[in-house]
């Protein structure tokens, strides 16, 4: 299990806040994918439900293969 951590901007760059969450994934690619899924139902740790149209810069630091991902407009 790792905590993934979320970073949310809005489209001037500023940052808005920051959510975090944990996943029983294994592998980056399946993280990232459930974070898509995630963002497109309107879900996004540490904001209200259904909030749109943010930047979000993904993290899982714990992970062995750790790289940021960002996802454009949420999702």
């Amino acid at each position: 299990m790792y905590e993934v951590e979320l970073w949310y901007f809005k489209d001037s760059g500023k940052f808005y806040s920051e959510g975090k969450y944990i996943t029983d994934k294994e592998y980056l690619h399946e993280i990232f994918e459930e974070i898509k899924l995630m963002l497109f139902n309107g879900n996004r740790p540490g904001l209200v439900h259904g909030s749109d149209g943010f930047h979000v810069l993904v993290r899982v630091p714990t992970h062995p293969n750790n790289y940021p991902k960002l996802f454009i407009g949420g999702g």
